[in-house]
């Protein structure tokens, strides 16, 4: 028992985060006490033709196909008759890690960096599709921006300069030390760090609490809209590969005793991705009708998204460069075979 605490600890506190890194929603539904959470085990044995209830953990940002899964049912011709989903919301992967771990969530919408992790520490993971990109010059890639009067213009004018990020050891920080890296700057000494919560990150960077700030999808639009800022740089500038920004992260023995479910699960998703590709604007003004996001919608609408795998499937060479950065870091010091761990034999072919 304090062996797995001791790795629930390690995940909890290492985990690559997307805390508060949000689409404007700004409450989160109940989550159950874990008591009251129906085991794995149980979940994954429904009674006769009964659906299986997929509990699935996901996010604030960037989640649109989930949404859409939600709002238009006509895009999942297979929920209500072989699965069920059962969207829940958390700030953090933090806390995703956490509901993972206590059986309250069958599969969780997570950082790439975080499902290493997770692995790396012997907690059993199977990742069987891809939610979203940071792809190098291709879709939206997250801005680190300052005031226009600021005085910082260049990579160079960073020194000495505090840093705004939603959490440390997330891909913000990853993003935010890489490029201060690529500058000939030091990350541990040249700069200051500061958690700031990404809603309240635009207040932040007027009211001086910081010198730069991190802005996400639909917070950059706001921000550049409002005329103040400037980009100073952003999430590929140092780390210059293709990142499964967010991965399905699904619990082994639930896939394998509910194969079925979880191919027609995804196949729905894959048609919502599908949807959402070539219908963005309309897909992104269902889901804002709807109330899933709470953004100025004019904004929402028509803003630039980021890069998504149109089949679901994962980028399984990236996964091994991105492996490198988190071992230079030394926020990994065990390295993880991604084959051993990315199974996409369950999405539509």
């Amino acid at each position: 028992m304090k062996k797995g605490l001791g790795k629930i600890a390690f995940i909890l506190s290492m985990a690559v985060g997307l805390a508060a890194c949000g689409s404007g929603q700004t409450s989160q539904p109940a989550q159950q006490p874990a008591a009251e959470q129906k085991p794995a085990e149980q979940a994954a044995a429904p009674a006769g033709n009964q659906p299986v209830e997929i509990r699935l953990g996901g996010g604030f940002a960037s989640e649109e196909p989930f949404w859409l899964m939600q709002v238009d049912p006509s895009l999942t011709p297979n929920q209500g008759k072989s699965y069920t989903l059962n969207l829940t919301q958390f700030r953090a992967n933090a806390d995703r890690l956490n509901a993972y771990q206590a059986d309250q969530i069958d599969i969780a919408s997570i950082g790439q960096g975080a499902t290493m992790l997770a692995a790396s520490q012997g907690i059993p993971v199977k990742v069987i599709g891809s939610v979203v990109k940071d792809t190098p010059g291709e879709g939206f890639n997250t801005k680190f921006m300052a005031l226009k009067d600021s005085g910082i213009s260049s990579m160079a004018d960073l020194k000495g300069k505090v840093i705004g990020i939603p959490d440390f050891k997330a891909p913000t920080d990853l993003w935010a030390r890489a490029a201060v890296r690529s500058a000939g700057l030091n990350p541990d000494t040249d700069v200051k760090y500061a958690v700031i919560p990404i809603p309240s990150m635009g207040e932040a960077v007027k009211s001086k609490k910081i010198d730069v700030g991190v802005f996400p999808q639909p917070y950059f639009e706001t921000a550049n809209a409002s005329g103040e800022f400037v980009e100073i740089f952003n999430s590929k500038t140092g780390v210059n590969v293709e990142e499964d920004f967010l991965v399905m992260m699904a619990k082994p023995d639930f896939v394998t005793n509910n194969e079925q479910a979880i191919k027609d699960f995804l196949s729905d998703y894959v048609n919502a991705v599908k949807y959402y590709q070539e219908n963005g604007e309309a897909a992104r003004q269902k889901i804002i009708d709807a109330g899933k996001v709470k953004a100025d919608p004019a904004l929402y609408v028509k803003m630039q998204d980021n890069n998504r795998s149109i089949d679901g499937t994962v980028n399984i060479d990236a996964w091994g460069k991105l492996q490198d950065m988190l071992i230079e870091e030394k926020w990994l010091d065990k390295p993880v075979d991604p084959s051993t761990i990315i199974d996409m034999s369950y999405l539509p072919k």
